[in-house]
């Protein structure tokens, strides 16, 4: 298990890499039950950890690493794994898109005291 990781990686986002593949392990031996929120507050913690602003395909790292975890279940139900991780990706994108359109949408200019947001 040898498999060289991403240069731009750390080990957070390496952690949320691992966890994320672990998660699509668990959905191809049939438990899903895990799989939405658990993914959901992962992928945000990747986008938090700026994974977001860098090219290359969260599907493609997930998919390696399923693969490498759980390979018996991964080569006989390859279809639903890249299913699985291309669901991930279209998610990872919207959130990553809301995120950047988003992050000053509450951060309006407000008066600096009483005197200058009246007319007196």
């Amino acid at each position: 298990m040898a498999d060289p990781k991403p240069s731009e990686s750390n080990p957070q986002i390496d952690e949320l890499f691992d966890e994320l593949a672990k998660l699509c392990c668990q959905c191809l031996q049939g438990d899903q039950s895990h799989m939405a929120d658990r993914s959901e507050a992962l992928l945000k913690s990747l986008i938090q950890n700026g994974y977001a602003r860098k090219d290359g395909s969260i599907q493609a790292e997930i998919e390696s690493r399923a693969k490498d975890g759980c390979r018996e279940s991964a080569m006989h139900r390859g279809g639903e794994l890249s299913g699985l991780t291309k669901n991930l990706q279209d998610r990872f994108d919207r959130l990553a898109k809301w995120n950047s359109d988003n992050p000053q949408s509450d951060n309006q200019a407000k008066a600096a005291n009483i005197s200058s947001a009246t007319d007196a």
